[in-house]
């Protein structure tokens, strides 16, 4: 079966917020919220940052699995922790996750390292540009993120800088994350609140940190 991104209604040169699960060294499953780019029908490059469960295992194993989803739950337990055993499903290679609406399977074919400073300090990023073998389907039509699920999406991104930021950059953060919440309440559903009071609690234990 020819191997599709496009059918998935992603398009070439955009950015995704995807799921990624990888196997750990002893075997259990990995989850964590992570870009994608889709670079062609077959084609998707994996944007990861040093000193992650994520880079650790991909690095070693050369594969992942691209999980698409618009669960808040499921972004937010990926990243705070790792979602439910019952949550993942095993495959041929690794794991994939039962209720995402599509997920594919990835073999890196080379990486690059790239440097840079931005408002975080000193950044070194590591782009896994890697070849589509697989796609599964666990339904057949997809629809838009939402506003709610995307502020959720975007509080989990200040949570997982929040401990390494500096001083300001934490009143910034703390900052954004009221709005966002204030928004996330407005236009979401019992999921997304849910998801954004774990944030909540949980930016409050790290900012301390």
């Amino acid at each position: 079966m020819t191997v599709d991104l496009y059918s998935l209604n992603m398009e070439k040169g955009l950015h995704y917020e995807a799921i990624v699960t990888t196997l750990n060294e002893d075997g259990t499953p990995n989850a964590a919220p992570m870009g994608v780019i889709c670079k062609g029908p077959d084609q998707v490059v994996l944007r990861l940052h040093e000193g992650s469960h994520t880079i650790a295992n991909v690095k070693r194993e050369k594969k992942f699995h691209i999980n698409l989803s618009r669960d808040p739950l499921l972004f937010t337990h990926s990243l705070i922790g790792n979602p439910p055993a019952t949550e993942f499903a095993e495959e041929k290679y690794g794991f994939s996750l039962k209720n995402a609406y599509a997920s594919f399977f990835c073999e890196v074919h080379h990486e690059k390292k790239v440097e840079k400073e931005d408002a975080m300090g000193d950044n070194i990023t590591i782009m896994f540009h890697s070849q589509v073998q697989d796609i599964k389907r666990n339904r057949k039509e997809y629809e838009p993120l939402s506003r709610a699920i995307c502020g959720v999406l975007e509080a989990l991104v200040n949570l997982s800088r929040v401990q390494r930021a500096p001083a300001e950059k934490k009143r910034e953060y703390t900052d954004r994350l009221k709005e966002i919440s204030r928004v996330v309440n407005h236009v979401g559903g019992p999921k997304h609140k849910e998801a954004m009071e774990l944030i909540q609690k949980e930016f409050e234990i790290r900012i301390k940190g």
